[in-house]
């Protein structure tokens, strides 16, 4: 309950000064971060004029270096400067490259810890903002006039649909231009939530602090494992996890797009096993946004079918997702990662599945004995975080006829007197089937009476291994005929 106390702690770190607000364990973790930040430079960035680490950036601000966030069409190639008399150089760079370069401008591209929007965050010299809030209201400005007159123009097609509607004389007709002008609304409802995050962010200047930037952090890995997230954010980017329900659903702004225009979401199941499902974002033609889904089958990885949300209703999109989710393998209740090629999610893979052993040096000399004190505790704290995400998922071979799917494809695991709902298959052949059972989730149990009650992952686990330790050579080779 103390932990929940919000606190603030003056921290100073190689001479740079934070001042840091949360609950403890939140601010142990900042420092953490902090520490991992220490040299920071994104590869990208390294041989471009101007671009210099975190650290560097804190030593030459007169005052603490403010992160801006600058929207992403400022980092797009437009500008040409081969016959450029003030750059040298040949072929095209960016405006924030071309204005820092002509003005001399040093900076650091910082991680981005929200890598789902279209901003890029950047520490500069706190001396160095007036420059850079020029530029960026110019191009914030051109942003919501974009934003308004696509808000005016999703009025005028709706005004239009409706009018068809009016004068539509058959029911296929009708029920077509209901789709549309339900579309037409989500998509309206999407920018307009644009709209107001691009004036929000320009009244405050698109400045953060710096305890504003790392709160952005989480569903990343950078508030728990801080040097294995600065390496996943230099090869595929910060990644986040998200609630199924959040991310897996329509966009029809074609603003929302991601610049690959792909996305891949994936959730762990069991050891070592990833699940995964692709969407292509696509445009039909009245301009709005709908979306193909891929996808494979959790055993053989090959092609299952493609789902599109096109003309789809909220509602509907609720029951379409449960049977995407099921087909796909993966749990509606567990969060998934969210990708935007495929290299990113391997990358993603690689680094996270690595075993650690080597345990990180918390201390030093450059910090205070009341941060210290803060990070031991919270080592304590994810100690055993990590030791209970190690037990949540597990494992178990049982013989391939006790797992069945019914007619809505939904897995059930056979137990003595019933079967198991809801449970995840990693991998089958003729003798043995690996499922993968969460212990903290409830599973729908129903009886041979007909009577159904819930039972919990660990209680399954101790049946199943139970019974694989009663189970004598003689039974096993004994076992009844599969049912077909």
């Amino acid at each position: 309950m103390a932990d929940e106390i919000a606190q603030v702690i003056d921290l100073e770190y190689k001479g740079a000064y934070y001042l840091l607000k949360g609950t403890k364990a939140m601010i142990a973790a900042m420092v953490s971060a902090i520490k991992a930040l220490g040299e920071w430079n994104h590869k990208k960035w390294l041989d471009k004029p101007g671009s210099c680490s975190w650290q560097k950036i804190q030593e030459v601000s007169e005052g603490m270096a403010p992160i801006l966030e600058f929207p992403k069409e400022v980092f797009e190639e437009t500008i040409d400067i081969t016959h450029d008399p003030d750059i040298k150089g040949k072929g095209m760079i960016s405006p924030f490259e071309y204005y820092c370069r002509k003005n001399n401008l040093r900076y650091c591209v910082m991680p981005d810890l929200n890598p789902n929007d279209d901003y890029i965050p950047v520490a500069v010299p706190a001396q160095d903002f007036g420059i850079h809030d020029e530029q960026i209201k110019a191009f914030m400005r051109r942003r919501i006039e974009r934003e308004e007159a696509q808000d005016k123009e999703y009025d005028k097609k709706l005004d239009e649909t409706k009018s068809r509607l009016d004068n539509a004389e058959t029911d296929k007709e009708k029920e077509e231009l209901k789709e549309q002008i339900e579309a037409l609304e989500e998509a309206k409802s999407q920018n307009n939530g644009l709209l107001s995050e691009s004036k929000e962010k320009m009244e405050h200047g698109n400045r953060l602090d710096f305890t504003e930037y790392l709160k952005q952090a989480e569903g990343t890995e950078l508030l728990n494992d801080p040097e294995r997230a600065m390496e996943m954010a230099q090869s595929c980017g910060m990644v986040r996890k998200c609630k199924v329900d959040e991310c897996l659903k329509p966009v029809r702004d074609k603003a929302l797009i991601p610049e690959s225009g792909t996305l891949l979401y994936s959730q762990k199941a069991g050891e070592g096993q990833m699940l995964t499902i692709k969407r292509n974002f696509e445009l039909d033609d009245k301009g709005l946004v709908y979306s193909l889904y891929e996808i494979s089958d959790p055993l053989s990885g090959r092609a299952l079918k493609t789902v599109s949300d096109k003309g789809v209703s909220g509602d509907a999109w609720d029951k379409m997702l449960n049977e995407i989710l099921a087909d796909a393998g993966m749990l509606k209740d567990q969060q998934v990662t969210v990708h935007k090629s495929e290299d990113d999610l391997k990358e993603y893979v690689r680094i996270s599945d690595r075993n650690f052993t080597t345990a990180r040096e918390e201390g030093g000399q450059d910090i205070s004995e009341e941060a210290k004190a803060v990070i031991e505790e919270a080592r304590k704290d994810a100690q055993q975080r990590q030791g209970y995400m190690r037990s949540f998922y597990k494992t178990l071979e049982v013989p391939s006829e006790r797992v069945m799917s019914d007619e809505e494809r939904k897995l059930s695991l056979e137990l003595d007197g019933g079967l198991v709902e809801g449970i995840t298959l990693i991998g089958m052949d003729d003798e043995k089937a690996r499922v993968s059972i969460c212990s903290d989730a409830e599973y729908k149990y129903k009886s041979a009476d007909g009577r159904t009650k819930t039972i919990s992952g660990e209680d399954i686990m101790k049946s199943i291994e139970g019974k694989g330790k009663e189970q004598s050579p003689e039974r096993t080779a004994a076992k009844p005929a599969k049912r077909g």
